[in-house]
């Protein structure tokens, strides 16, 4: 009943009934606000999330059809909007410390910081190679610490497929940037290796 009345409002909504949009905001931003919290991390860009979050829904509720939840569509918006942020400002830091050797030559250090930026770039160039829902769990999981539960709430699918598209999407993304690596000249760096 509540899912059907839910779907009266999005209808009037999509009418341009003023009181139904005001009433979809108030029904779902506390669950839409808190995606793109755990999304973010941050309070300013969660806001911007949740305000281009609506306003996408608001400019596409016309051609939108009664099936599941509403609330799920908005957290596949939300969720969409993270990767497209994500996409534009790819992480440039260090490899993590787990991927260096110890103590190197000065000269060593500067071909080892140079195949680092390269192993990074091609695992960053594989991740965004990955299908949607996939990579939003690699990135939930592994970027935000989202559990599996978490991330089929937030992504609308059970654990057991989450964990099936993270074991796929580790070894899709080792051998991809492994072949990136290969294609590119190396300029200057000795060390070689898997990506983990």
């Amino acid at each position: 009943m509540a899912e059907a009345l839910a779907w009266k409002t999005v209808r009037l909504a999509a009418r341009g009934d003023p009181a139904a949009r005001r009433d979809l905001v108030e029904r779902t931003l506390g669950e839409v606000w808190r995606l793109a919290m755990r999304l973010t991390r941050r309070s300013q860009e969660a806001e911007t999330i949740v305000q281009e979050t609506y306003a996408r829904a608001f400019a596409t509720l016309d051609g939108l059809q009664p099936n599941g939840r509403f609330e799920g569509y908005l957290a596949r918006i939300a969720t969409n909007l993270v990767l497209e942020r994500w996409r534009r400002q790819r992480p440039t830091g260090p490899v993590p410390s787990c991927l260096t050797d110890g103590a190197t030559e000065p000269w060593q250090q500067v071909a080892d910081e140079e195949d680092d930026r390269r192993r990074l770039s091609a695992v960053w160039q594989a991740v965004g190679e990955l299908d949607p829902k996939p990579r939003a769990a690699v990135l939930l999981f592994y970027a935000q610490g989202e559990s599996c539960e978490a991330i089929g709430r937030i992504l609308d699918a059970p654990a057991g497929t989450v964990k099936t598209w993270l074991h796929r999407s580790r070894h899709q993304i080792r051998r991809r940037a492994d072949t990136l690596l290969a294609e590119q000249p190396a300029t200057g760096g000795t060390r070689t290796g898997d990506l983990t």
